[in-house]
C-alpha cells in the first residue's frame, strides 16, 4: 500500500493519521493515487493500523485528548430525567 504513495504523500497522510484526522487522510491518500473512496479508506485504515503497532504512544495520547463520552452521556441523560421529572410534576 505505501509504495503507492510518493514519500512526501506518505509522510502527509501519516501525519494526518498522526493528527486523529482519518478524513484529511483519506482526501490526501485519493489524491495521491486516484483510488476510489473505499479503497483509500481501507489503505488508510490499514496504514493506522500500522503506525499505531510502530508508535502505540502516539495513539495512546490521541484516546487520552478526545476522552470518553460515557461522562457526558450519564451527566445529559440524568438532566434530561430531571427536566422530565421536573415538567410532570409541574403538570
Amino acid at each position: 500500500m505505501t509504495n503507492e504513495l510518493t514519500p512526501e504523500h506518505l509522510t502527509a497522510v501519516s501525519n494526518a493519521v498522526y493528527a486523529g484526522n482519518k478524513i484529511e487522510a483519506i482526501k490526501l491518500y485519493r489524491t495521491a493515487t486516484g483510488k476510489d473512496l473505499k479503497d483509500s479508506k481501507e489503505a488508510v485504515e490499514k496504514l493506522a493500523m500500522e503506525l499505531e503497532a510502530r508508535n502505540p504512544a502516539m495513539f495512546a495520547k490521541q484516546r487520552r485528548q478526545r476522552g470518553s463520552l460515557a461522562a457526558p452521556v450519564f451527566w445529559g441523560t440524568i438532566a434530561a430525567l430531571i427536566i422530565y421529572a421536573v415538567l410532570r410534576w409541574v403538570d
